[in-house]
């Protein structure tokens, strides 16, 4: 049996690492020349075509193909573009109010003038002539248009993204139509987290501000959907005291059917809230809105 020596080894061992370094490097070089080709295609503006196997293929494709549903409604987008900038203002409360127009506005509409302040109703697709007309009025004293929604049925709006934007759009053209006010402010009804939408609330919120559309949350709850109704001093104690160490807060209110507490409970919220400081202000697309966490949903 043939023997080889100590050195035929050692130069075997450097021959083998000779070519464990070589190859990667071969590769690398080869793989790095096509790659400056590809980004000089793309940096003309031509679309790079494949070699090799499969070269007969159509040419690559650098734009993902759009969400059916970001193909519904083109005409479905805010005004304006979303501001890069929004205004945080201390010592400010945004009074809001759901499920609007109904029996209480005019009530609400006159506290607020007697006060000089202005807040934001949140629309919803009531078609009647009073409802519409009461729409006109919100319009017409000077306070701010944001949308909730055509549909009083939380399974019907939360389907999926293609069902909530039809619900909004119908809501949107509803406003319009009656107003004229483009809005570009609207608040989910349930807020943008909640048990109807939170396996897509993400995806959805997405495609909201795609189009151009703000919502707001609220950090400031009147409570009063309780059980029997509740009191305009139990609505009164609930905004004041969610007041308490916040220098702003954006506060929810209903304009619903046996919501009359809601207007009683004004002049004592306002009044108590100016005498700490606190002025009043309506909504606009440029406030930063209060966005629910997942954790932080109601």
């Amino acid at each position: 049996m043939k023997t080889f020596s100590v050195e035929f080894y050692k130069r075997l061992i450097l021959g083998l690492l000779a070519l464990l370094i070589l190859i990667p490097t071969v590769c690398a070089v080869v793989f790095g020349i096509q790659n400056s080709s590809l980004r000089r295609q793309l940096a003309a503006g031509g679309t790079p075509v494949p070699s090799g196997p499969g070269s007969s293929k159509a040419p690559l494709d650098m734009e993902a193909a759009p969400i059916d549903y970001q193909l519904l409604y083109p005409e479905l987008y805010g005004a304006g573009e979303i501001a890069t900038e929004r205004l945080y203002e201390e010592n400010t409360v945004y009074l809001t109010f759901n499920s609007t127009p109904g029996e209480n506005t005019g009530s609400i509409l006159n506290v607020l003038d007697d006060y000089g302040v202005k807040a934001t109703f949140f629309l919803s697709g009531t078609a009647d002539s009073v409802s519409l007309d009461r729409m006109k009025e919100i319009v017409d004293r000077g306070h701010s248009i944001g949308l909730n929604s055509s549909s009083d049925s939380y399974q019907q709006i939360y389907g999926s993204v293609a069902d909530y934007l039809a619900d909004f759009k119908a809501i949107y053209d509803l406003v319009y139509e009656t107003t004229g006010v483009q809005a570009g402010i609207f608040r989910y009804p349930g807020g943008s987290i909640n048990a109807y939408n939170s396996g897509f609330y993400q995806e959805l919120n997405a495609e909201m501000l795609r189009r151009n559309f703000v919502f707001f949350d609220w950090d400031v709850s009147g409570e009063d959907t309780l059980m029997g109704g509740a009191s305009a001093e139990w609505i009164e104690n609930s905004v004041v005291t969610g007041m308490e160490g916040k220098d702003r807060g954006i506060v929810l209110l209903r304009d619903t059917v046996g919501k009359e507490s809601v207007a009683e409970a004004l002049p004592g919220i306002i009044s108590r809230l100016q005498e700490q400081g606190f002025g009043f202000k309506a909504l606009t697309a440029d406030v930063i809105p209060v966005v629910y966490s997942y954790k932080g949903a109601p």
